[in-house]
C-alpha cells in the first residue's frame, strides 16, 4: 500500500543523493512498466484525435516571462541557465503549455482546421522544498501526460465533454470507477480581466453540466490563466489524490500570439484547453 516500498521491492525506481533529491531514476522494471503505460495512453489519445508532439526540456526565459509563468513561479523555481558566450537565459521547463502554443504558431490555421489537439509525455521541472518531497507523488522532475486543445469558442463544450469521456474510460480501465471532481474558480492573483474570467468560468460550467458530471466547488484554486476541473482519485487506504485536470484558457493564446482565421477572414485568438489524464 506504500508505493515507495513497492518501488524498492519490485525494483521499479530509486533515488540518488548524487543525482539530487526529488529526481527519480527508473530501473529496468520500472522503465518497462512506464513504457507500457505510455503506449496504452498514446493509443487511446491518438484514437481520440490527438497528435503526438515532443518539446525540449528547456526554453528561453523570455518565453515564460511572456506567458506569465515566470511571474507566477519564477522566484520559487529553478533559476536561469546561462549560455557561456551568447549570454542567453534558459529555464528548465516548468510547464508544457507555452511550448505547445509555439507548435501551434508554427503555421497559420483556418477555422476549418480546428480543433487542433497536441499531446505529449512532457517532462517538467519544479523546485519543491525538500520537506515536501514524497516518493513519486511529490518530486522535482516528472513526466506529465499533457495535452492542449486549440479550438473556437463554439467548440469548448464538445471538446470538454470528449475529454471527460476519455478520462473516465481510462480511469475505469485502471480500476478507478468512482472519482471526485472539483471546480476551481479564479484565484486572487491571476492574469486577465474579470470579463475574461466570467467567460471562461461560464464556459467550463456549461461543459461540465453537458458532461453530466457532479462536482464540488473549490474556491480560488484555479490556474493563474483560467478556471479548472480537478479529477480526484482515492487510493487503497482512502487517501485522495488530484490527478487529471481540465482548464479553459483565454489568456495564453493572446499573450503568445496564437490566432486562426475565421469564416469572415478575420484573425481571432483560439481558446486553449489544458488537459491531463495522469
Amino acid at each position: 500500500r506504500d508505493h515507495r516500498k513497492l518501488g524498492k521491492q519490485l525494483e521499479l525506481f530509486t533515488f540518488s543523493k548524487k543525482v539530487g533529491q526529488g529526481l527519480p531514476l527508473w530501473l529496468p522494471n520500472g522503465a518497462a512498466l512506464r513504457s507500457r503505460l505510455e503506449d496504452f495512453l498514446k493509443k487511446a489519445q491518438i484514437k481520440a484525435g490527438y497528435e503526438m508532439v515532443v518539446t525540449p526540456h528547456i526554453g528561453q526565459k523570455e518565453l515564460y516571462v511572456t506567458s506569465g509563468h515566470y511571474e507566477k513561479y519564477g522566484e520559487d523555481s529553478f533559476q536561469a541557465i546561462n549560455t557561456p558566450k551568447e549570454n542567453e537565459e534558459f529555464l528548465l521547463k516548468p510547464m508544457n503549455c507555452p511550448h505547445h502554443c509555439e507548435i501551434y504558431n508554427a503555421k497559420p490555421y483556418s477555422y476549418r482546421e480546428l480543433p487542433k489537439r497536441y499531446a505529449e509525455f512532457g517532462t517538467v521541472y519544479r523546485y519543491e522544498q525538500s520537506g515536501e518531497l514524497h516518493g513519486l507523488t511529490r518530486v522535482r522532475g516528472f513526466t506529465q501526460d499533457d495535452a492542449h486543445i486549440f479550438c473556437m469558442d463554439s467548440q469548448i463544450t464538445s471538446e470538454c465533454v470528449r475529454f471527460c469521456e476519455l478520462l473516465q474510460a481510462i480511469y475505469k480501465d485502471f480500476g478507478f470507477a468512482d472519482l471526485k471532481v472539483k471546480f476551481s474558480d479564479r484565484p486572487e492573483t491571476r492574469a486577465g480581466d474579470d470579463e475574461t474570467w466570467d467567460k471562461a468560468e461560464n464556459a467550463l460550467l456549461v461543459a461540465i453540466k453537458a458532461a453530466d458530471i457532479s462536482y464540488s466547488l473549490n474556491p480560488g484554486e484555479g490556474a493563474f490563466y483560467g478556471p479548472k476541473l480537478e479529477f480526484v482519485l482515492t487510493d487503497a487506504i482512502g487517501r485522495d489524490w488530484q490527478c487529471g485536470t481540465l482548464q479553459v484558457d483565454f489568456v495564453l493564446p493572446e499573450r503568445l500570439g496564437a490566432y486562426y482565421v475565421d469564416v469572415d477572414g478575420q484573425k481571432k485568438h483560439p481558446v486553449m484547453l489544458h488537459r491531463a489524464v495522469l
